[in-house]
C-alpha cells in the first residue's frame, strides 16, 4: 500500500514545528527536523538569550509577527517543501474544502505457492475430472467457466478483464506486472468492496443510514470474488485455479456449462 508513495508529515507543537517524511512505508530519521518559530517580536541577544529592560520586562519590536510564532520561518518550512519534496502549498488558498487525498489502493494478498488440493467442488469430482481430462481441454474448459463467472457477475464490463479474457480465449499470455492496469483493476474491485461494507458496518453502529445497501455490497463481492478467480487462473497451477472458479459460479445452470464447456 505504501509502495512508490512518499509521506511529508508536519506536526505542530507549541512554537515549533517537526517534520518527517515517510517514504516507501519507511521513516526515514535523516529527514527528520526541527523548526522553530518564536516570536519576532521578541529581541535576543547574541547568545539567543532574551534581552531585559531596566523594569525587568523582554523587549519586543514593533511591527513584527507577534505569537504564535514566526511567518518566515513558515515562509522558509514551505519554500523548502517545494525545494526537496515538490509539494507546493499556499496556507491562503485554503477555504473551507478539504484537501485532495491520495487513492491508496490494497494490496492483494500474497496467493499461496502451495494449498491443499480440493479433490471435490459443489458435487463435482473436480480430483476425477483433472485425471480424465487433457491438460489443454481442462485449461479451455477452465477459461470458459472464467468467462462465463467474469460475464455473470458484470466483472467483464472493465476492459482490463475483458481484455484479459480475450487473450485466454485465443490462447495467448496474459501479464499481471505489479501497477499495471489488470492489477490496478483488481485492487480497485477490492477497495470498492471494502469501502461498501466498511459504510454498512458504521451504518449499523450509527443513526445515519448507509450511502449504499446490501445488494451494492454484494454485487461488488461477486466482481472482486470473478476477478481474484482470474488472478489465480493467471497465478496457481490449474487445478488449484479451477476449484476457485468452480466454487464462485453462480448460475444454476454450472453443472450444464461445465458438461458443455469440457465437450469443446
Amino acid at each position: 500500500m505504501s509502495r512508490g508513495t512518499r509521506v511529508v508529515r508536519l506536526t505542530k507543537q507549541a512554537c515549533e514545528v517537526f517534520l518527517t517524511v515517510v517514504e516507501d512505508g519507511e521513516e526515514r530519521p535523516g529527514a527528520a527536523r526541527r523548526v522553530e518559530s518564536p516570536r519576532e517580536d521578541y529581541v535576543t541577544g547574541p547568545d539567543g538569550q532574551p534581552l531585559l529592560g531596566s523594569d525587568g520586562q523582554q523587549w519586543q519590536r514593533i511591527g513584527v509577527d507577534p505569537w504564535p510564532g514566526s511567518t518566515a520561518a513558515y515562509a522558509r518550512l514551505l519554500a523548502g517543501l517545494a525545494a526537496e519534496y515538490g509539494i507546493v502549498w499556499h496556507p491562503e488558498a485554503d477555504g473551507d474544502e478539504p484537501l485532495a487525498s491520495a487513492l491508496l489502493l490494497p494490496v492483494l494478498d500474497d496467493l499461496p505457492p502451495e494449498r491443499h488440493r480440493v479433490s471435490s467442488v459443489r458435487e463435482v469430482d473436480l480430483a476425477g475430472l483433472v485425471d480424465r481430462t487433457p491438460p489443454e481441454r481442462l485449461r479451455s474448459a477452465m477459461a470458459a467457466q472464467l468467462a462465463r463467472l467474469a460475464s455473470e457477475t458484470g466483472a467483464d464490463a472493465h476492459p482490463e478483464i475483458e481484455r484479459a479474457l480475450e487473450r485466454i480465449r485465443r490462447n495467448e499470455p496474459v501479464d499481471l506486472p505489479a501497477d499495471g492496469a489488470l492489477d490496478l483493476r483488481m485492487r480497485t474491485l477490492a477497495a470498492e468492496t471494502r469501502a461498501a461494507r466498511g459504510l454498512l458496518e458504521a451504518a449499523r453502529r450509527g443513526s445515519d443510514p448507509a450511502p449504499v445497501t446490501k445488494a451494492d455490497l454484494a454485487a461488488w463481492a461477486v466482481r472482486s470474488s470473478a476477478a481474484g478467480a482470474l488472478r489465480e487462473f493467471l497465478l496457481l497451477p490449474l487445478p488449484d485455479a479451477a476449484a476457485t472458479i468452480l466454487s464462485r459460479r453462480l448460475s444454476v445452470r454450472r453443472r450444464d456449462d461445465l458438461a458443455e464447456d469440457l465437450a469443446g
